[in-house]
């Protein structure tokens, strides 16, 4: 036990490689692969699955996928709790439409000795090998979305009411509602129509660690969203951010037609809370 610090600091962290649910071509929920949560106390875990047993290997196929979750007091003069939590998947193969050969979440965050705002950063946060239809795709990735601040400093204000972080999502949202693929869906449209008012009244916001993609797979992209004919819609780096914590999500996808159903990939969510 650390005698010298006089609060107490709740960790909390989440991951699991895959999950959701199928209604077409079978009933079926999609098994979490490897989940796994961080005891409030801190500590480190691991989990590990083999994609060999999976039930649904011929709509949602991996061959490996791992989480890990670590916190624990940094040891750094006048720093304070670090948390971890990454969840990775690989060999990852959905309807041998959306396919990658890795797929990595990882978030970190550091809550200061004094005060109750977090850093955070999600630098090892990647898609390797991602393709769509067969065709090659190249994800903009934008990791410095929630950064607050200089470098080495706390924040003063919860991510989702500083005023640069909600300036970004603001202009992401008007990069998905002004691509230069062609006319806005009207559920895109409706879905990220940026409106403060509403944020605030919501407590969270929804943005995305993805700027935008490039390839000539078959369909149309709007930011970080693929839409693609005779299969659904596909999410690249979806996070949802509220006063107390970060939950990124590397893939997620709302299937229709050759399947139906919602299933996620690289799964990943980190907050915690100090006392007093």
């Amino acid at each position: 036990m650390d005698t010298t610090v006089n609060r107490v600091h709740y960790f909390h962290a989440d991951a699991s490689g895959l999950g959701g649910s199928l209604m077409r071509p079978v009933n079926s929920i999609v098994p979490l692969v490897a989940p796994l949560s961080l005891s409030p106390a801190g500590g480190h875990g691991s989990a590990n699955a083999d994609g060999d047993g999976f039930p649904l290997k011929g709509i949602i196929s991996f061959k490996s996928a791992y989480t890990q979750v670590s916190g624990n007091l940094s040891p750094k003069p006048n720093h304070g709790w670090t948390t971890l939590v990454t969840a990775v998947v690989e060999g990852l193969n959905v309807l041998n439409v959306v396919t990658a050969d890795r797929v990595v979440a990882q978030a970190s965050t550091e809550h200061p000795l004094q005060g109750y705002d977090p850093t955070v950063t999600f630098l090892g946060t990647e898609f390797d090998g991602l393709k769509i239809g067969g065709c090659s795709v190249t994800v903009a990735l934008n990791l410095n979305i929630c950064d607050q601040g200089a470098p080495g400093t706390y924040p003063e204000v919860p991510c989702m009411d500083d005023p640069g972080f909600l300036r970004r999502v603001a202009e992401q949202y008007s990069r998905i509602n002004n691509p230069e693929t062609g006319a806005v869906p009207q559920w895109i449209s409706q879905r990220y129509a940026w409106n403060a008012d509403q944020i605030a009244a919501k407590g969270s916001v929804l943005c995305s660690v993805v700027n935008g993609v490039s390839g000539e797979f078959a369909g149309s992209h709007f930011g970080h969203i693929c839409d693609v004919p005779n299969f659904g819609r596909i999410f690249l780096g979806e996070l949802l951010v509220d006063c107390k914590s970060y939950q990124l999500t590397m893939i997620r996808l709302e299937l229709g037609c050759l399947a139906d159903g919602n299933l996620s990939a690289s799964n990943i969510r980190i907050n915690g809370n100090t006392q007093p």
